[in-house]
């Protein structure tokens, strides 16, 4: 199902197969690994545009909501809660794709099905809601031809519920996630709809103003963040409905990512209905926070929101350049608009091109890279000024590293010469400037110098001198606007004589620089650590990174450079090779030569081979070598010249065809004789066997030439040579002629030389090999040099058998070929092959013989095989003995794994290969499947494509005897007492398994025999059996086959006989693994009819036969599967029983049963009654899995039951009602009265049925919802009938909970305290819902046998334990008796009323707590109506008293009535308000508890009556869409009369006691503490409660608010106001509501005192920033304006906040406003004051003086705001400023200070880019701003 090649299906099959996944996962029921791959592989299909569209397929949308819904909302009996997550997220990916399959007419449906389930009153459960919203609303563009439908049920007008989306949107939550969701919903709206759909100016402006608060920027001097996240809900009930993080579904989506994708696909040609504009405006308002110097946690978001857009950019540019676009014309982006957004983006970018982040660095150069693909002269042009600058610079280190950075991210841009020509003159200068960073005393700087290099060289830039005529042409005359102006509309006009010229003048450095790039390679490769010089088997990582690097650049450069430069490059070389015979540098002098003999093959052999063999000959004639030694680490010095050569042979023969081996023939084949016969030393012989293997290997690989970045016939084309740049970053497509790749495919010459070294080196060892493992039977102790001969024989001969696995393919049984897989692997040219598929034969991978008959394939086959049953014995010989001899036994399992996995490729190579290939692309941004990539890297691809044939070709060897011998001897070997042996077999075995699976099962028993040794069981052993039993092919066996896993499980469970702590982990690990993916067996089903309908519809041979035949299979497997279940659950019961077994494997085996337990199999009732009986076990964990297991087993009775009985009591009570509005419930009255309708003793109103869901009918009335009807009067059960399969494990159960002093055991168990302190006390939820499954299932007979304990608890008031577990029994009761009779529900509530009356007299402060979560676990989605006694006791039982003496008591009342209003809102709030609570008279509470209870419920109680109730959806949707493209504004709400009346008589009171109040009372006047109730009712609106009431009211007392945080005498007062005050400011509002609350912050300012002035203007500063995008421009010009006119106060401290905020208000100014505040203080300045000399009497009007000060002061400030709001530029209008502002340097103080202070911040801000700002000024101007800048010299 999961075929990876279905890109290769024909159009009507993917569309068939399509719809019969989608009916298969959304009506079959699936296993968890069956439905991840049909919903993955759906995914995919449904994923790519150009092959699936609308026009070919549509879906249901419903059934795949269903199945989401009840995902995201399970109940109690839905089994495998660990695996639901992964079924959650595979479902929301299918959803994401499908979407765009939903009918445009799904719109009206998915809104009827989701509008009832909103209730923005709190915020439970409405998350999920928003989420699913996004996921079902269909996006997509409609087929082609279809017309709109604007009205009805069917409407498929997208501008008819768009107004919905924004009113859902207006409801003012500004929660960040609701905020990224509806964006996301709106933005993929505007992208799928391909430019047909377009947004109103209104709707664009409102998401830039949400857009700017999910930047969550800081504002202003207050430095507080624009509020984020906001808690909404008093009580979080998702948990008791067992839906995991809170219901939230996984849906990672980006919010910079939405918000920038918005903002690109917004851009329109007429600025009056785009984007452009605003994103201006947003840029200059953000630009500040990107500055290197201004770092904070806003930048990382910033940088990534940047990267998006110019990403973002570059996809729809190439979307609409494309030839298919679907876009219409008019709907295209106009290039002048594009450069118009990508210079605002450059902006941005170059400033955070020096960020201290190194991640925003890094984001900044993929922004740049992006944008340079669309405008390259606009980046180039100012990044080269930079770049050249920062490179250049010796003291600012951090600014050459990232321009390091940036040269190698933007080299392939740059390097293109067709679509930036200009950039290829600057090639061969920035290659010179860059030579410095090969730094070996800086390996980040290295490594980012020589990634520029390589990318040069993949982009196709050739490295060769180009002849030069003439001189250089004179340049063309062009335009002012083309030659100077690089911003213009359109790109400039280019010369490209004088550039070509130019860039062949350029070249002519390039011999220079490669001589001094080598001498620099060797200078690091000399440097860097080596493993040899350290004694380590690994080296330093990041020293191996970078040599790795540095070879592989070596070789690009090689590759690339022109043959006139291969002698000099062989001279250097060489010299560097031989000269130096140090091992410190071995490795990385490998990695060079192997790089230089790859690239130049001919010279590299002839320079260095000869020489190495000589070299090598000479030492083993000398006796190097000969020192017998199994050591890798250590060598003698003596042996450094040896090593030195033959490790530069290895790396001289490494990738070389025969064709360029086979002259130095016989010098290579008797090198390697000497290196693998007469050398004793381990290091040496393994070099030998590695150049064994590479001559083996290599010249019989049919792999491709490496080649360049060019073709053969490109590269020797002597036109192309000489004009090599105009080339440069051109790459063919993979399909043309010129796109050709050279395969080396083995000659006969090839062959034989391999034959003949297999002949002469690799067969003698396999004699040599069974002849030592002969001697192995003797008795005696084989010597040092025995043993070092016996692993010489098999390293040569493991190198050897790799080295043959080209030559013959293998083993597999023969099968036909068929016509798929004969089209994938057709052709030679495998680069246009996917790099993997799955097919069910073998494949041609270019073995050397292929016809078993011939002799050579037969010696071969012989030579495997021979050598796999001398392995095979010798594992049997030495696995069995106990010896010391490691070093041989790991040897032997490396060559016996090698017989068998290793054919030419490994997994292991493959991997590491893979893994390669998978980092480049990224690196590049390069798609697998794209056409058009670099030629080096189409070679890769080619060559892994190869590589995977051969490793797909060795999954169909056949399980041979021997085969199956080798593999128990290593699993044998898996059980050793050493553990390196242990690691190295258990690596093969796991190889073996993953290519042979058949094995797997016959290997189990051996390792399970060690689980079950009993006392005889040995550590090792055990710790070898785990971790084979762990890896990954064992794993799958054991979870997929019901024969193997009751065994594991049940020996996991019983290895409790080994103390050792690490196997004790070991067994726990594997066990958590085991259950993390285990789960019950699934009875196979019939695909529904309409699905075999689809099936039969494929016409497809056979089918229906084979389909047949699988399910028999299956149902078979199933039998059997069920039958072994059964007997596991009875085995782990017998294991939880037994008085022997630890707690710590019971744990498991309780693990075990919580994943087993399924709805689909029958309970077992020993199962059930151990589970009931381990509710009073001794250890807390027993009882808490036995909760948690008891719930499902009592919810898996109640479903079954319900399933059975179709006139069971709790299905009759059930009713699908039409609601009519509501008035189907309420009849002609309100449905918000029902409640307090039914409390007065309105007998229809308690007979109404219940509605359970609390959001049902708050916004739009659902058409039909399920109800209850009453309950029946008799005291009859709710499930009055018992599934008869179910019923063994009822009776048990009930047995068990029925018992006498079961009950009482309970009480005393779970009332125990636990390790936590009494304020740590947690209500246990699951607790809860185990009881509340009892309760339900077995009724009031149950509660009559509990009751006495629960009473007894739950009067023992002083113990927290105690009234803990009684709120517990009871929230459990109250929510299982939902299905009660009548007379039930009486009885309870007379034992339960009295009793909770007693507990909530007597509750303390540790435990109030557990009630209040009692309440609302029985509350949650229940009718009030429900619980009418109860709400009686707390609402008239126990009322408020605000005079009574017990202060904590009252609050009590108060907290319990929060939450009833909590959990039922606008349901109960009519009730409460009839009730007439005395809440107001509390207003001044001498207890600070009771205030703020008291404030919060007012305001709860005042929002709780805003319910918008619509009839239907229909009506809603046309309702909202009258208001305008915005819908309605539900930001803000007056509230009821009442509601207002609350407020002005609360607000009349503060009034009327201000008059008495006293400061020094120090907060105990009435007008004090009536002051903090009223503050903390508006502070509730905006912390935990909805706040368009707040927003409305809060407004209009700003002057209480204002005066309020003037009063210093009470602390709490003033922070709480000033806390509201910074809500108002911050908070995002609609147009209208914007500007009033901005008149009315403009209003303070006209107080008197001027504290209140002077933090009023900051906040109206936050008010204006986070409210750019909906603040009108006239109200922004006005308070520019009056903010403007407070730099002339009198007060000094009132001028500098005026300052600052006319600073951070200009940021965000036009021009033209900067230029009007610029003349207006400008002109201030015009008059001087007189000189002051000494000596001279005071000025004759000094009022005059003082007002002139005044006046200058204000012009210097209003001028030192235009400087300081940009920091980071200078404008053409700056200068001036400046030079004016010097002018005022010997004003007096505060001017003096003004001046100052400006000029040092100017030089803080401008010191990085002075060298650039400079230029800005005149002569003049600089020698003024150098006297000003630069700090006086005390010598002087």
């Amino acid at each position: 199902m999961a075929c990876r090649s279905y890109s290769v299906l024909s159009q009507p099959l993917r569309i068939e197969l399509c719809r019969i996944l989608y009916e298969l996962i959304t009506t079959s029921t699936l296993n968890l690994e069956l439905f991840g791959k049909c919903c993955s592989t759906l995914a995919r299909m449904l994923r790519h545009e150009d092959k699936l569209t609308v026009d070919d397929l549509t879906f249901d949308w419903r059934k795949l909501y269903q199945l989401t819904r009840s995902m995201v909302f399970p109940k109690v009996w839905q089994d495998n809660q660990l695996q639901l997550r992964n079924k959650i997220k595979n479902i929301v990916e299918l959803a994401c794709e499908a979407n765009r399959f939903f009918p445009q007419s799904a719109a009206m449906e998915v809104f009827q099905e989701m509008l009832p389930q909103i209730q923005f009153n709190s915020m439970d459960w409405q998350l999920t809601i928003i989420q699913l919203i996004t996921l079902f609303v269909p996006t997509a563009q409609p087929p082609a031809d279809t017309p709109v439908v604007s009205s009805g049920p069917q409407s498929t007008d997208i501008k008819r519920w768009l107004p919905t989306i924004f009113s859902l949107w207006s409801f003012n939550l500004r929660i960040s996630v609701f905020d990224a969701y509806l964006m996301n919903l709106v933005t993929t709206l505007i992208v799928e709809q391909h430019g047909r759909f377009q947004l109103t100016s209104e709707q664009i402006r409102f998401v830039f103003a949400s857009g700017l608060h999910l930047l969550n920027l800081p504002v202003s001097r207050s430095n507080i963040p624009l509020p984020r996240s906001v808690s909404m809900a008093l009580a979080d009930t998702t948990g008791y409905y067992r839906m995991q993080h809170g219901g939230a579904l996984p849906l990672k989506e980006e919010r910079a990512h939405t918000f920038a994708r918005f903002i690109v696909y917004t851009l329109s040609n007429e600025s009056a209905s785009g984007s452009l504009e605003l994103f201006e405006q947003l840029v200059q308002m953000i630009e500040p926070f990107f500055h290197p110097s201004n770092n904070g946690a806003w930048s990382s978001m910033l940088a990534r929101f940047l990267r998006y857009l110019a990403k973002e950019l570059l996809s729809r540019s190439r979307i609409e350049s494309a030839e298919d676009c679907k876009i219409p014309e008019a709907s295209r982006l106009e290039r002048k608009v594009r450069r118009r957004f990508v210079v605002s983006v450059r902006t941005l970018a170059m400033l955070l091109l020096f960020s201290k982040d190194e991640g925003s660095v890094s984001l900044s150069h993929s922004t740049l890279k992006h944008l340079a693909e669309l405008e390259p002269d606009l980046i180039f042009r100012p990044l080269l000024d930079t770049l050249y600058t920062a490179i250049d610079s010796v003291t600012e280190t951090h600014r050459m590293l990232s321009a390091m950075r940036a040269l190698a991210k933007l080299a392939t841009n740059l390097s293109n010469f067709a679509h930036y020509p200009e950039g290829a003159q600057h090639i061969a200068p920035l290659l010179i400037l860059t030579l410095p960073g090969i730094d070996v005393n800086d390996s980040a700087k290295a490594y980012f110098a020589l990634s520029f290099i390589s990318s040069l060289c993949h982009n196709g830039v050739v490295l060769d001198e180009l002849p030069v005529s003439g001189d250089m042409p004179a340049a063309r005359s062009m335009s002012k606007a083309s030659a100077d102006e690089m911003d213009e509309e359109e790109p400039p006009e280019v010369d490209m004589e004088q550039i070509e010229w130019l860039t062949r003048a350029s070249t002519g450095q390039f011999e220079t620089w490669i001589d001094q790039f080598l001498r620099r390679v060797f200078v690091l490769m000399d440097n860097l650590s080596s493993s040899l010089d350290t004694n380590n088997n690994t080296s330093s990582s990041s020293d191996m990174k970078l040599g790795t690097k540095a070879s592989q650049t070596t070789e690009l450069v090689l590759l690339h450079c022109g043959s006139r430069y291969y002698p000099m490059i062989t001279r250097l070389i060489t010299n560097f090779a031989t000269s130096i015979t140090s091992l410190s540098a071995v490795d990385n002098m490998c990695d060079m030569v192997s790089g230089f003999a790859r690239a130049i093959p001919e010279q590299a052999l002839a320079s260095l081979l000869p020489t190495c063999c000589e070299r090598i000959r000479e030492e083993i004639e000398n006796g190097v070598g000969q020192t017998s030694s199994l050591s890798r680490v250590t060598h003698t010095h003596s042996e450094t010249t040896l090593v030195w050569f033959a490790s530069m042979l290895a790396a001289l023969t490494q990738a070389q065809d025969g064709k360029q081996l086979l002259p130095y023939r016989e010098q290579i084949v008797s090198t390697v004789e000497l290196l693998v016969s007469s050398c004793m030393s381990r290091h040496i012989y393994s070099i030998g066997s590695t150049i064994l293997y590479q001559i083996l290997s290599w010249p019989t690989r049919t792999v491709p030439v490496c080649g360049r970045s060019w073709s053969d016939s490109m590269w020797n084309d002597a036109e192309c040579r000489d004009n090599h740049f105009r080339y440069w970053g051109q790459h063919p497509d993979i399909a043309d002629k010129e796109f050709s790749i050279n395969w080396h495919i083995p000659s006969r010459e090839e062959v034989d030389f391999v034959l003949e070294l297999m002949q002469r080196v690799v067969e003698p060892r396999i004699d040599e090999l069974s002849q030592r493992i002969s001697t192995l039977t003797d008795s005696h102790e084989p010597s040092n040099a025995e043993n070092v001969a016996l692993h010489r024989v098999l390293t040569v001969l493991r190198m050897g058998i790799r080295g043959l696995g080209n030559l013959v393919p293998p083993p597999s049984a023969p099968i036909a070929a068929d016509k798929l897989a004969d089209e994938l692997v057709a052709g030679d040219d495998a680069s246009s092959m996917p790099a993997w598929y799955l097919l069910d034969r073998p494949v041609i991978a270019g073995y050397v013989f292929t016809d078993p008959n011939t002799a050579e394939y037969s010696q071969v086959v012989a030579l495997r095989r021979r050598t796999g049953e001398i392995a095979a014995r010798a594992l049997g010989e030495l696995g069995g003995r106990d010896t010391g001899n490691v070093e041989n036994v790991k040897a032997l399992i490396q060559l016996a794994e090698s017989v068998i996995c290793h054919h030419a490729i490994d997994r292991g190579t493959f991997s590491r290969l893979r893994h390669g290939w998978d980092q480049g692309m990224d690196a590049f941004s390069l798609d697998m499947r794209q056409s058009i990539m670099p030629r080096l890297f189409a070679i890769r691809r080619a060559t892994l494509t190869q590589i995977s044939r051969q490793l797909h070709n060795m999954r169909f060897m056949p399980v041979t005897q021997l085969n199956r011998d080798i593999s128990t001897n290593i699993a044998q070997l898996c059980l050793s007492a050493y553990a390196e042996v242990r690691s190295y077999a258990v690596s093969a075995l796991e190889n073996i398994m993953a290519l042979q699976p058949h094995i797997k099962a016959d290997l189990v028993p051996m390792f399970l025999a060690e689980l079950d040794a009993g006392e005889h069981s040995d550590a090792e052993k055990m710790m070898g059996a785990l971790r084979v039993m762990d890896s990954g092919p064992m794993r799958r066996i054991f979870l997929r086959d019901w024969r193997l896993f009751p065994k594991l499980a049940l020996a996991l469970c019983r290895a409790q006989h080994e103390d050792k702590p690490q196997v004790k982990k070991m067994v726990r690990n594997t066990a958590v693994t085991q259950v993390v993916q285990s789960s019950a067996p699934l009875r196979p089903e019939p695909p529904a009819p309409h699905v075999a309908q689809l099936i039969d519809a494929l016409s497809i041979e056979d089918l229906s036969t084979a389909v047949a035949l699988r399910q028999k299979e299956c149902s078979e497997r199933y039998e059997y599967a069920a039958s072994e279940h059964a007997q596991l659950m009875n085995q782990l019961v017998d294991i939880l029983r037994d008085a022997g077994t630890t707690w710590r494997f019971a744990a498991i085996a309780g693990y075990y049963l919580d994943q087993l337990i399924s709805l689909r199999l029958v309970p077992e009732p020993r199962l059930a009654k151990t589970i009931a009986e381990y509710l009073t076990s001794d250890l807390m964990l027993f009882r808490e899995r036995a909760a948690v297991n008891l719930s499902q087993v009592l919810g898996i009775i109640r479903k079954r039951s319900k399933d059975s009985y179709n006139d069971i009591n709790v299905v009759n009570r059930c009713r699908e009602l039409p609601l009519n509005g509501g008035r189907a419930l309420s009849g002609q009255q309100p449905y918000t009265e029902l409640c307090a309708r039914a409390l007065e003793g309105d007998t229809d109103a308690k007979r109404a049925p219940f509605l359970d869901d609390p959001a049902c009918g708050w916004l739009v009335w659902p058409d039909t919802a399920k109800v209850y009807i009453q309950a029946p009067a008799d005291d009859s059960l709710a499930y009055n009938y018992i599934d008869e399969a179910s019923r063994p494990a009822y009776d048990a159960v009930r047995e068990e909970l029925f018992a006498d002093g079961k009950w009482d055991e309970i009480a005393r168990l779970f009332s125990v305290e636990g390790t936590r302190s009494p304020e740590e006390e947690l209500f246990g939820s699951a607790r809860a819902v185990m009881f509340c499954q009892a309760f339900s299932l077995f009724g009031y007979p149950l509660l009559e046998r509990a009751w006495p304990a629960i009473e007894r608890l739950a009067r023992e008031n002083e113990r927290v334990g105690a009234q803990r577990a009684a709120s517990e029994m009871v929230g459990g009761l109250l929510r299982g008796s939902k299905h009660w009779a009548q007379a039930s529900l009486d009885a309870m509530w007379e034992k339960l009323i009295p009793l909770l009356d007693g507990v909530f007299a007597h509750v303390g402060p540790d435990t109030l707590q557990f009630w209040q979560v009692c309440l609302q676990f029985a509350f949650a989605r229940r009718d009030p109506r429900r619980f009418l006694p109860l709400i009686r006791l707390l609402m008239y039982s126990r009322p408020f008293d605000p005079h009574a003496e017990a202060p904590f008591a009252e609050a009590v009342k108060l907290e319990l009535l929060r939450v009833l209003l909590s959990l039922w809102d606008w349901r109960i709030a009519s009730a409460i308000i009839s009730s007439r609570p005395r809440l107001l008279d509390a207003l001044a509470h001498p207890y600070k508890q009771v205030r703020d209870i008291t404030g919060t419920i007012m305001y709860m109680l005042s929002s709780s009556e805003f319910c918008v109730s619509y009839t239907n959806a229909t009506e809603a949707i046309d309702d909202l869409a009258r208001y305008g493209p915005l819908g309605r504004d539900f930001s803000h709400w007056a509230g009821t009369q009442r509601t207002q009346k609350l407020i002005a008589e609360m607000v009349q009171r503060v009034s009327v006691w201000e008059a008495d109040h006293i400061p020094s009372n120090e907060g105990t006047s009435n007008y004090s503490r009536g002051s903090k109730t009223l503050l903390v009712f508006f502070y509730s609106g905006f912390r935990y409660g909805p706040r368009r009431l707040a927003l409305e009211h809060a407004r209009q007392i700003l002057a209480l608010l204002s005066e309020l945080q003037e009063q210093h005498d009470d602390e709490e007062v003033w922070r709480v106001a000033s806390a509201i005050l910074q809500f108002l400011s911050q908070v995002l509002y609609t147009t209208e509501l914007a500007e009033h609350v901005a008149t009315q912050f403009l209003a303070l300012l006209a107080s008197s005192k001027w504290h209140i002035v002077n933090k009023t203007l900051p906040l109206l500063c936050t008010l204006t920033f986070a409210n750019r995008f909906t603040l009108s421009r006239e109200i922004r010009a006005r308070i520019l304006d009056t903010i403007s006119q407070f730099l002339e106060h009198d007060q000094i401290e009132v001028r500098q906040a005026a300052s600052v905020s006319l600073t951070t208000l200009v940021k965000c100014a036009s021009s033209e406003v900067i230029s009007e505040i610029n003349t207006r203080f400008s002109a201030k300045l015009s008059k001087r004051l007189p000189r002051k000399r000494y000596g001279r009497a005071p000025p004759k009007d000094p009022v005059a003086y003082s007002r002139l000060v005044l006046t200058r002061h204000a012009g210097v400030l209003g001028l030192s705001c235009l400087v300081l709001a940009f920091p980071y530029t200078v404008p053409d209008w700056m200068p001036e400023v400046l030079v004016l502002l010097a002018e005022c340097i010997d004003d007096p103080n505060p001017i003096q200070s003004t001046v100052q202070r400006t000029f040092s911040e100017f030089r803080r801000t401008h010191m990085d880019t002075w060298h650039e700002d400079r230029k800005k000024f005149s002569s003049d101007q600089l020698e003024i701003l150098t006297d000003m800048l630069v700090s006086p010299c005390y010598y002087a």
